[in-house]
This record gives structure tokens, sequence and C-alpha cells, in this order.
């Protein structure tokens, strides 16, 4: 089927992002003293610990312009996809907003590291794996859905976009107390990429005539993976073959496993942060995390086109037609068909999404404090702004939680928070943002009597953030001259 063979680069980098550094750490962990892991958000944040060995943990973030309320509309008991007729698609383009519907997703695992106290200062290093993947479908798709193709009308298709990277990461870090107040502190990251799957798009633009239709394109298409591009006798791409079978699984037979383990790909990022005691009560900080990039020079793959190209166009009813996503796979294969485009293995670069953290807290007790935390990710074309207010509690030494509210800017307020506690130097921590409040039973109508329904969708939820973990502490207590719990190093007395 000619749908299956369509520019099998495009095909990757569309998918990509459901495979998809090291994005967002939950709100509350930024205030959370008693967990090591608050340097990864600010590398001035010294743990309370004189020590500790980080064990397994997982971060998971999730960020989207739709909710499942924008993207399938309930009418009645129903809910409707984008495929039905019923759907009303001036509603979803509402939701979208000015050009384009956006996804980030991205996940975190900690492998092992450690930390330790010297004198002012502060040493970390640690090992971990990273997947990321940002995605973008442009506003007028659902203008196709809701309208076809008129005669005499544009469609920009230019906020396309996808990039998703997988990659190892190290981090050596330092924090040291200049003086009594003010504390620095840098993370500087060695990268290695594993899998890459990016697109440069410039612009896709298309106008349907009353004789023909005109494409203008500038873009490019890259990736990294283990696999070859098959090219057919006039020179256009046939299909994608892997060398491991098992790829889609993440298998780790017949030698992916070294492929994962590789040294290659190589890039750098570094973490940036300042931490000043205003008095014994009062602190500010602010840290500059993901500045860097991976240089991907190995399993290259890339599709560049630029030009303009004419074809017949597409007929669609609206009234009669009811396979709306044949006629998406089948615009695709006639736009690939139509272009003229350059099959090379060039080099290319991404670049981490730099994450802007500004904050304050305020200690009320030697067991309490109230924090407030903004929180600006930037990707490509595209800013994401938070604030977080939370307050933070540590009523006896082995257990400690963070209970706070976070307004996602153009999204809505989420409550979150954490705990965290202590089995002798073992310790457990979990952490949510975005606590989904609003559910519903998602029934979708499937042609039968019977149809299908699934119980307790977050219908308004549109980020959300959780990690949890496993830490060795020692000296969890704190240290001299410090507001913590042992009265007898307290301040507060």
């Amino acid at each position: 089927m000619k749908t299956k063979r369509i520019s099998g680069l495009i095909i990757l980098a569309l998918l990509g992002v459901f495979v998809n550094g090291q994005v967002r750490q939950p709100h509350s962990l930024y205030f959370m003293e008693t967990i090591p892991q608050i340097s990864q958000m600010n590398p001035a944040l010294q743990p309370r610990a004189n020590g500790y060995l980080m064990l397994p943990s997982v971060n998971i973030d999730w960020i989207s312009s739709l909710a499942v309320k924008d993207a399938f509309q309930q009418k009645g008991n129903k809910w409707h996809t984008p495929v039905e007729k019923q759907y009303d698609y001036a509603s979803l383009r509402n939701s979208i907003g000015k050009n384009a519907a956006k996804f980030n997703f991205g996940t975190d695992i900690d492998i092992i590291g450690f930390g330790m106290r010297f004198g002012n200062g502060y040493f970390s290093f640690g090992i971990s794996e990273h997947i990321s993947g940002n995605f973008a479908l442009p506003k007028d798709l659902s203008n196709i859905s809701d309208n076809g193709f008129p005669n005499e009308t544009a469609f920009d298709f230019s906020p396309l976009r996808s990039q998703s990277i997988v990659y190892k990461q190290f981090l050596v870090g330092y924090s040291h107390n200049l003086n009594d107040r003010l504390t620095v502190g840098m993370n500087i990251k060695p990268l290695f990429g594993q899998i890459a799957v990016a697109t440069d798009i410039q612009k896709i633009n298309m106008y349907t005539g009353e004789k023909q239709w005109d494409i203008n394109t500038k873009g490019n298409v890259y990736s990294s993976l283990p696999c070859d591009v098959i090219m057919n006798e006039d020179g256009r791409i046939h299909h994608v073959k892997f060398r491991y079978d098992e790829l889609e699984d993440f298998s780790f037979d017949d030698g992916f496993q070294d492929y994962g383990r590789a040294f290659r790909n190589p890039g750098i990022a570094f973490d940036l942060g300042a931490s000043y005691r205003i008095d014994d009560r009062i602190t500010a900080s602010v840290s500059l995390n993901n500045l860097g990039f991976i240089s991907w020079k190995e399993d290259l793959n890339s599709m560049s086109f630029n030009g303009q190209y004419k074809f017949n166009g597409l007929f669609y009813d609206i009234t009669t037609d009811d396979e709306i996503e044949d006629l998406f796979l089948n615009l695709l294969d006639s736009i690939a068909d139509a272009m003229e485009y350059k099959v090379g293995h060039a080099r290319f670069k991404t670049v981490l999404p730099p994450v802007f953290h500004a904050g304050a807290s305020y200690r009320f007790s030697e067991w309490g404090s109230a924090g407030l935390l903004s929180r600006s990710v930037f990707w490509k074309n595209c800013m994401r702004q938070s604030f977080n207010l939370s307050l933070y509690l540590q009523p006896y030494s082995f257990v400690a939680f963070n209970t706070g509210v976070t307004w996602q800017v153009k999204g809505n307020a989420y409550l979150g928070g954490g705990l965290t506690f202590f089995l002798g130097p073992l310790q457990f921590y979990f952490l949510l943002d975005n606590a989904p409040i609003f559910y519903s039973t998602l029934r979708i109508d499937s042609g039968d009597d019977i149809g299908t329904e699934i119980p307790y969708v977050p219908e308004r939820l549109k980020t959300v953030t959780a990690r949890t973990g496993l830490n060795l502490v020692f000296g969890k207590h704190g240290y001299a001259n410090k507001p913590m719990l042992d009265r007898r190093k307290s301040s507060w007395n």
C-alpha cells in the first residue's frame, strides 16, 4: 500500500514523539530540602544531608495544549472523536489557540548517584537516562476535517514539528557557600545521544486552485537510528529497515544492548544556580538548567526539501466520506509524491529545552516554611510558564511533606505535593504535580450497542509531573548554624 511507504523519515518524525532530556521536575521538589535531588533543580541548593547514595528513581512529565474534553467532545452521555461527523471542529480550533496544538513529553531515570559535603562545599555525581519529545500539529489540519478543500484556499502547515531524543547523562555538580548568605552552584552534564528524530520545517504552505494545487516547502528531517533507508530506482524512498527487529520494544537482544550502552553522539549541558539568604527566615534563589546540546554524528539519515510543486489535489466530500484518517494519509501521500527531496547523511544538533526557576521561601518555624516558585520552560517556538505556591512541613525527623497549588499559564490550576519518610537511612519519596480533580467516564460509540467505556478519565488535565525514588541518606538532621529540626543546632532557640 502506497501510504505505508511514503517518506519513511517523515513518518519516523511524526511518530517519534511516542518513543520520547531532563525536562521538568515536580514543583514541590524545589522546597523539599530533605530530598538530595533538589540540586538537580538548582545546583546551589545544598541537601540537608551530609551525604547520600541515590538509588533508582523515575520522573515523568507531560504537557499538552489540549485536555481530554477538548480532543473528545461530550454530547449527552457519549463522547465523540475527531473522526466522527458530530465532532465540532470550531470548538477544537478555539482550544488549540493561535497556530498549533503542542505536546511535550519527558521521562528521566536516575540510575545511581551520590553526594557529600566538604566544608562549605557540596559535591554530587549521578548517572541517568533521559527520553524527551515535543510535537506540534498545525491548526489548519482541523480546517480540512471541517470544511474539506474549498477552491482558492490557503493552508499553512509550517507549525508542524517533532523532536524526540533518547540519551544518557553523567552529572558532576558542586555548590559552595561563598559567605553566610550567598551560595552558588553548577552542574556539568556530559551527554551521549542514543536515538534522535527531529524536524526543521521552515514552511509547508498549500494553495487549492481550481485547476491545480500548489505546494511551497522548505525544511529538513533528521534521524540518528540503527536503520537503513532503502531507495527506489528513481531515487525516492522505498522503505526504512531497522537493523534490530525488536527496536520498537527496546529489546536488548542481538546487539541492541551494545547500541544503547555506546558512548556515541557526544554533547554537553550546564545547570547554573544561586541562593541568597536575606535573613534567618527569607531565602531567594534562581537557576537556569539544561543549557546544552547533543551533536549527532553516527547512524545518520536526513531528508531535505526546498521548492514549489504542483499536483492535481484531492477530492473530499464532508457530507459522505467517513474515513477522515484516510484523508490525512492520502494528503500526506500526495504531497510526498509531488515533492522533490534529497536523502543524505547530514550531521545535526538538538538543543535541550532550557528551564528557568525563580523561587523564594519563608521559614515560619524550625519545622515549616512556605515557598513561591516561578518556572519557565523554553521549547522551540514555545514557552511554558507556571507558578507554584506551597507549604513544606516536617513535624518529625522521619517524615516530611509538601502541599500546594500550581497555576499553568494558558492552562488550569492544580493541586500537588510530595511525601518523604525515612526507615533508618533509607528514604522513600513520592512527588506529584497537578493532581486531577475532575473525572469522567469516557464512552465512545464503536458502532454497536456496547461501545467502549473508560472510567475515571481526568477530562480537564493538560499537564502532569510525577517523581518517585529511593535514597540512602546520612546525617539527615542537618548541620550546624542552620534552622533544622535538631533544636540543639538550631538558630531558632
